[in-house]
């Protein structure tokens, strides 16, 4: 298949999801709608948005060539996502019963308006970190795929992520997430099938990869336990807490018994996908590459050597749904950020819903082009990653206490989500000594910060203790 086919192909594809998206979009009228959809969403939409967003890019991507590199180890990444999604069916009341737009929203309520700033920029951070990992996943698969250069490559996926963003609001994103997650899981599951086949079976697959990769406990080819720990540990804590995750998604709906069925649906879609189909793919490398392929190339290089052009235009199709979904969701998160926590109760508390809606389109603009800044400041896609997750985790320790717990007020969730913060971006500067996860730095500084501010700090007032009983009610049911 020539490059031009390649490239047509994509454009084809993306034109088409974009056209979905504005029609979806269409209606629009007022700032919640382009939020959370007029939270009208339906459940199967719901899951196939969260599915998506957290099957992302990098997971087709970059942990198909982890799996390859250093071996059944980072089976532990999808176990984590897993295990979130069934925490969240147990705790989605608490979330649901706040019916409120964004994180920051949630946090303003507990413990009181100034922590909404801090809590916005701990949200926009992490968000904005995401698209610039969709980015670079993007151009990973097309300069290894279809052969442009990386800079043309970073060009399209900016183009591409501002169109399908800005124009469709959250009904388009979720309901072209939600078609592109079908593509997304059938590309896998042609890849389980192709690859596996190949490669010469299953029996094949682990005698390639040899005792060592097939361990889920060694941490052997020049991976630590203790990038694993911290992996871990950071995305379990920013998938957590995640606004263009969970939040936004459970909010969406309509009634709490939707959102426990989307969430069921994407529980059991996303560990299929991600615990089997990704790992298989990645160690079947270790018969067809024979160890000649590092890092983020895998994928694409696996495609152009075994798989036909028509079928491996399939998965391609489900990459680039990936990255979109992701970078979507992040966008369009981040935007609110700046548009409800910030313009909307800081700078312009009378804005309209006309003037809400276009500071939020201008807002994805301007975000994506910071996006594409920083990618040049990271070598990896998972590199990244680390980064975004972590600084998205420092807020679910804030979050979580304040909506299970009295104590806290105002000055502990400052103290954690700033204290934790500097720490995370002190050691990122000194270079993570010893190779230590920056995870493994930040959270515990967070919760200690947390804890100084309830033992020193202001202590939270009657109404913000009464959003905890607020999100708690009915729990009995």
């Amino acid at each position: 298949m020539t490059t031009t086919i390649k490239i047509g192909v994509i454009l084809v594809y993306v034109g088409l999801i974009t056209a979905i998206a504005l029609y979806c979009g269409r209606g629009n009228k007022t700032f919640k709608d382009f939020a959370i959809g007029g939270a009208k969403i339906p459940w199967f939409i719901m899951a196939g948005t969260l599915f998506s967003t957290f099957c992302g890019g990098a997971t087709m991507v970059a942990y198909v060539g982890n799996f390859y590199s250093q071996g059944m180890i980072w089976i532990w990444i999808p176990i984590q996502v897993s295990l979130v999604g069934l925490i969240y069916l147990v705790i989605c009341r608490r979330i649901f019963n706040m019916r409120q737009i964004s994180t920051a929203d949630i946090m303003a309520r507990r413990y009181g308006e100034k922590t909404r700033l801090l809590s916005s920029v701990v949200v926009m951070i992490a968000e904005v970190g995401m698209v610039a990992a969709m980015m670079n996943t993007f151009a990973a698969m097309v300069t290894t795929y279809v052969g442009l250069s990386k800079g043309m490559a970073l060009a399209l996926a900016v183009v591409l992520f501002i169109a399908t963003a800005a124009l469709g609001g959250y009904k388009g994103v979720a309901t072209t997430d939600a078609l592109q997650g079908v593509i997304i899981f059938f590309g896998l599951l042609m890849g389980v099938v192709v690859f596996t086949g190949k490669a010469g079976g299953f029996h094949a697959i682990a005698q390639a990869a040899g005792p060592e990769k097939m361990s889920i406990f060694n941490t052997a080819n020049g991976c630590s336990f203790i990038t694993i720990f911290g992996t871990f540990v950071s995305s379990f804590g920013m998938h957590m807490a995640l606004q263009s995750g969970y939040v936004s998604r459970i909010n969406s709906v309509g009634t709490l018994k939707e959102a426990r069925k989307g969430l069921t649906a994407y529980v059991i879609f996303i560990t299929l996908a991600f615990a089997v189909f990704v790992p298989i793919i990645g160690m079947s490398a270790n018969v067809l590459l024979e160890n000649e392929t590092i890092g983020d190339s895998v994928i694409g290089t696996m495609l152009n050597l075994y798989m036909s052009p028509a079928i491996s235009c399939i998965y391609v199709a489900a990459i680039v749904s990936a990255v979109l979904t992701t970078a979507n969701s992040s966008l369009l998160s981040a935007s609110i950020c700046i548009t409800h926590d910030i313009y909307g109760r800081i700078i312009r508390k009378d804005a309209t819903d006309r003037q809400q809606l276009a500071v939020s389109k201008a807002a994805i603009i301007v975000l994506t082009l910071i996006a594409l800044v920083i990618t040049q400041y990271f070598t990896t896609i998972i590199s990244m990653m680390f980064v975004t997750y972590t600084i998205n985790a420092l807020i679910a320790i804030s979050l979580f206490a304040g909506l299970y717990s009295k104590k806290g007020g105002s000055t502990a969730a400052n103290l954690s989500l700033g204290l934790g913060i500097a720490s995370v971006l002190i050691w990122l500067l000194l270079g993570t000594p010893f190779e230590i996860h920056v995870a493994i730095i930040g959270l515990p500084v967070a919760g200690i910060g947390y804890l100084i501010g309830i033992l020193v700090g202001k202590k939270p007032t009657e109404a913000q203790m009464a959003v905890v009983d607020e999100s708690a009610r009915h729990l009995a049911e």
